[in-house]
């Protein structure tokens, strides 16, 4: 048995993960002594030249999170995954080969046509993560950019 830390990834969306979302993942990272994941799967057109977040308020939403991770000390890196397939596999693939602990994803109920027309990347995590998923339902006027 090894004494690694317990990774704990967030699967952040850079325009409307909410803060309920981000605060369970805050709690488990403190509660479990766990570094944190902040993980986003982005199509390549979302980064500048620098392989930085290009629209000005997802980085302002970006650098809001960041902030307050570093006010509550804890441990985090983010990770920016440049989309290769839907963002649901992106994050399984990452939890596998990062070896995640735990997932914290927000989820949204849409209609039967709302998931054909933009799937269920929520769904696709539960179903194949490698660890624990914790959902938390999202509600839109709950996004405030922490």
């Amino acid at each position: 048995m090894t004494d690694k830390q317990p990774i704990i990834m967030l699967g952040y969306n850079l325009y409307f993960t909410s803060n309920k979302v981000t605060q369970v993942a805050i709690k488990h990272a403190k509660v479990f002594g766990a570094k944190l994941y902040v993980v986003s799967s982005i199509v390549g057109h979302s980064l500048d030249r620098e392989g930085n977040v290009a629209n000005a308020e997802a980085k302002a939403r970006l650098d809001k999170l960041k902030a307050k991770l570093e006010k509550e000390d804890i441990p985090y890196e983010v990770h920016l995954i440049v989309r290769r397939s839907d963002p649901g596999v992106d994050l399984v693939r990452f939890a596998i080969e990062h070896e995640v602990d735990e997932m914290v994803i927000g989820f949204k109920v849409r209609s039967s046509i709302g998931e054909i027309i933009f799937g269920s990347n929520y769904r696709r995590i539960i179903a194949e993560a490698p660890c624990p998923v914790v959902t938390v339902h999202h509600v839109h006027d709950e996004v405030t950019g922490e």
